[in-house]
């Protein structure tokens, strides 16, 4: 069984508890990303896992102008999840789910406007082809973090974008992808 495969099936494996193991340290991320970088227009939750940062924005009150919000995630247990989420939320009108990795973004080139990847860029096997995917797909901002003990990282943290901050357990990293195609270092 390929890494991407066990992935999946990890996550599937685990998505029943996710939530209660990860809540608290998932808002902490959100909370300090979404206070640099506000969200509109498409919206894409690259790897979205059960779908809490939906619930977040939704809890306060930041959906607002966000007009489509795709998850997307490569399990199709944690999409489950986000799917019955997006019900309890009442915004079937505004989600769409979609089983793809990150490395291989099934969107059409900057059809988003921000995408926010917490804690994904850890997970892949090709750092920067999954950060080249965000760019691709992605008009104006991104958010990424990555696991402070994943020390394997540091060599790639240059390419996530301009360091906004950290939480316990995460780097957070905003890419201005419009500024990023006009030469600038993000």
């Amino acid at each position: 069984m390929g890494r991407k495969a066990v992935l999946r099936e990890k996550y599937n494996v685990t998505s029943a508890g996710y939530d209660e193991l990860y809540r608290e340290e998932q808002f902490e991320k959100y909370k300090l990303a979404l206070n640099v970088v506000g969200v509109c227009g498409t919206v894409l939750d690259d790897g979205c896992g059960t779908g809490l940062l939906l619930e977040y924005l939704k809890s306060t009150s930041k959906l607002a102008e966000v007009k489509l919000y795709i998850c997307l995630d490569l399990s199709p247990g944690m999409l489950e999840r986000a799917k019955s989420r997006i019900s309890m939320l009442n915004l079937r009108h505004l989600a769409e789910l979609v089983e793809a990795d990150a490395e291989n973004i099934p969107l059409r080139v900057k059809s988003i406007d921000y995408t926010l990847s917490f804690t994904v860029i850890d997970l892949v096997d090709d750092k920067l082809r999954a950060i080249n995917e965000i760019d691709r797909v992605t008009k104006t901002a991104a958010v990424v973090t990555s696991l402070k003990k994943a020390h394997s990282m540091k060599a790639c943290l240059p390419n996530y974008g301009r360091y906004v901050g950290e939480t316990s357990k995460d780097y957070i990293f905003i890419r201005f992808v419009n500024k990023l195609s006009k030469g600038s270092d993000g």
